[in-house]
């Protein structure tokens, strides 16, 4: 009977888990979306005069890289492969871009008093990670 409840107490501690994940990464804020970021942070209206401009530059800048590399698969796909200095091109712009979110996700921060700094941490941030040949080449 004991080895029973035993058995029985395992399986609800991880059926609790299993159902608490889901639930957890559900709550979590997207700093792309600016009401609720707004809403989270309890950002003044002199700061969500100076931060929401940066969430939407950021947009601007993933969808530019999302048409970019579309563009080149679409190319890559109709046989049309881009040559070495054409690749280079590609990554180190990516690279810019990259960095460039990151320093407006730190000019973001920089506009934050402490207390909002701490929630911030829990903010999903975009970001580009390194190009690799397979997303474009599938190789």
């Amino acid at each position: 009977m004991k080895e029973y409840c035993m058995k029985s107490k395992i399986i609800a501690v991880i059926f609790g888990l299993i159902l608490l994940i889901p639930i957890s990464a559900q709550s979590q804020i997207s700093l792309l979306d600016t009401e609720k970021v707004n809403d989270y942070l309890s950002l003044s209206s002199q700061q969500i005069s100076k931060i929401n401009p940066m969430i939407e530059q950021i947009k601007w800048i993933l969808d530019e890289d999302r048409n970019i590399i579309a563009e080149i698969k679409e190319r890559v796909n109709n046989g049309d492969e881009p040559g070495f200095f054409e690749k280079i091109g590609v990554k180190r712009g990516r690279d810019s871009r990259k960095g460039d979110i990151e320093d407006l996700i730190e000019e973001i921060e920089d506009q934050l008093n402490d207390q909002q700094k701490n929630k911030f941490k829990n903010i999903e941030k975009p970001g580009l990670k390194s190009l690799e040949k397979k997303e474009i080449f599938g190789k």
